[in-house]
């Protein structure tokens, strides 16, 4: 892998999966439900909706499927590393069955929609492990074996030989989980969605949401208006403040390689050693491909992200003799209590619905977001909905991820002040690097081509004002504060912001 290829950010889903693009919101429309966001969220939430004869609008800023779950590893599992041991700790053993439950209810809801509805997902029933190379993390194993079992849950131990190219010093096993191609999926359920009467549109980015009539809401886009009787924000993190989701989350990058494989190992694995490695094969009529995933950075917080995905290429190279095809990076939000939030946007609405929080378990978990919303929007009871709780109060598990972000906020926004101060000028910066330079008195976000030329755009996040980061990896421009991403020329790919960075000419000192 050459550095040049370092900055390709291809995702195996997504080039394995073309689809033809959608057309954009055909100007102001009126629903019954509109879903902002179309990945696995979005989707089963909308087709949920659209089985029970709800008028639905699904509303894409890009490409159906093309943002966290078409950059995913694609794990279809209750199995989510060392966590029902903390859980059970922390939030209850009752709370860790609830979740346990929800998982695997979102595995069998999978696999039957894609069975009921013909969906070619490439699925397959296979073991996802949990495992330590140290002897040290046996204790560890250990309780998340016995919590896991209490929840329920088809844990067993497993002994060295994992079905890995190497022994380890322990691990559990979760059998008859799940892997899938996500996006085959995703796109099924937009199939569906449309058979039912749905409407799905791309590039069309929703801006605000007003649910101060009486009559319903009003969602703004660039491409015209929607009025509903309620809305769904699928998007990650909201990108409407209410509801602080900003401040209880903490925005986490990761990163996964590909590459053809003849024979890889049959089942899902995770590390619990550090740095955190995953391992997953997938299996099609084109032959099968290895996938190796793992490290991580809050967004925005890495000076080096290239560095990344050179050491998961080491390990891979080291331990499969794997060079990577394909490489790419991902988002999620990890939450302050560990649990997703799900649910409305606040206590008193009853018409703004937020997911989010899933801290890398998107599949099961947007799954369950999807199971959760509809049901509440259909006035259904749901056995799940306190323990996913978005509104809920649970100060003293939350207050150290608040304080970390705010601190993070006020540090970019006050304290970058004085670094600017002594930022460097636009004619320092070397080609294929990207910085924060002084431009006639004005800090710009600026980056030189690999032919010399120059894009700059204004460096304060659209949302709260932070100081954007460069990417180094993706060559994008990423906010340390709530993970907010721009592309070079300032277009938001991730939010909460809604508004472009501002492009900025810069004219050569002669």
């Amino acid at each position: 892998m050459n550095a040049d290829s370092a900055h390709l950010h291809r995702s195996f889903w997504m080039e394995s999966a073309p689809a033809a693009p959608l057309e954009s919101l055909p100007g102001n429309q009126r629903t019954d439900v509109v879903v902002i966001g179309a990945g696995i969220t979005g989707l089963t939430t909308a087709y949920l909706l659209a089985a029970a004869g709800v008028r639905v609008i699904v509303i894409e800023e890009g490409r159906i499927c093309a943002g966290t779950t078409g950059f995913t590893t694609g794990k279809v599992t209750s199995q989510h590393n060392l966590f029902y041991g903390a859980m059970t700790k922390s939030h209850g053993l009752e709370t860790a069955q609830v979740y346990a439950h929800a998982q695997q209810a979102a595995i069998e809801w999978i696999a039957g929609t894609a069975a009921l509805d013909s969906i070619d997902c490439n699925i397959r029933r296979t073991t996802a492990y949990v495992y330590s190379e140290s002897a040290g993390r046996e204790d560890d194993l250990s309780d998340e074996l016995a919590a896991a079992l209490k929840c329920g849950l088809p844990a067993r131990a497993a002994g060295a030989d994992i079905g890995l190219p190497w022994e380890v010093a322990a691990a559990v096993a979760f059998d008859n989980q799940i892997a899938f191609h996500p996006r085959r999926y995703c796109l099924g359920l937009a199939d569906q969605i449309v058979r039912r009467g749905g409407l799905l549109v791309e590039s069309t980015r929703a801006i605000a949401v007003d649910d101060s009539d009486r009559d319903g809401c009003i969602v703004t886009t660039d491409r015209g208006e929607v009025q509903a009787n309620a809305v769904v924000m699928a998007t990650q993190i909201p990108f409407l403040n209410r509801g602080l989701f900003f401040a209880r989350t903490t925005p986490m990058r990761s990163y996964a390689l590909a590459a053809p494989w003849k024979s890889p190992p049959d089942g899902m694995y995770i590390s619990v050693d550090t740095p955190t490695r995953s391992i997953r094969s997938h299996v099609d009529s084109q032959g099968s491909v290895l996938i190796v995933g793992g490290g991580g950075h809050p967004t925005g917080r890495e000076d080096d992200t290239r560095k990344q995905y050179e050491e998961l290429q080491e390990f891979a190279a080291e331990r499969f003799r794997m060079n990577a095809e394909w490489q790419w990076s991902a988002q999620d939000y990890v939450p302050a209590d560990g649990l997703p939030m799900i649910g409305p946007i606040t206590s008193g609405s009853s018409r703004i619905f937020v997911a989010t929080g899933y801290a890398k378990w998107g599949m099961t978990n947007g799954t369950v977001a999807g199971m959760l919303i509809s049901d509440a929007i259909l006035g259904k009871d749901n056995p799940w909905r306190a323990t996913f709780d978005s509104t809920r109060a649970d100060v003293p598990r939350s207050l150290d991820t608040v304080i970390s972000q705010v601190g993070e906020t006020l540090k970019s926004v006050v304290g970058d002040r004085i670094e600017m101060l002594s930022a460097g000028h636009v004619e320092d910066l070397l080609p294929g690097k990207g910085a924060i330079v002084r431009v006639d008195g004005h800090a710009l976000a600026a980056y030189r081509d690999e032919d010399g030329s120059v894009q700059a755009v204004t460096a304060r996040c659209t949302h709260l004002g932070c100081i954007v980061h460069f990417n180094d990896a993706e060559r994008t421009w990423d906010c340390p504060c709530h993970g907010s991403r721009y592309t070079l020329d300032g277009h938001v790919i991730e939010g909460p912001a809604t508004k472009d960075l501002t492009e900025v000419a810069v004219e050569p000192r002669i």
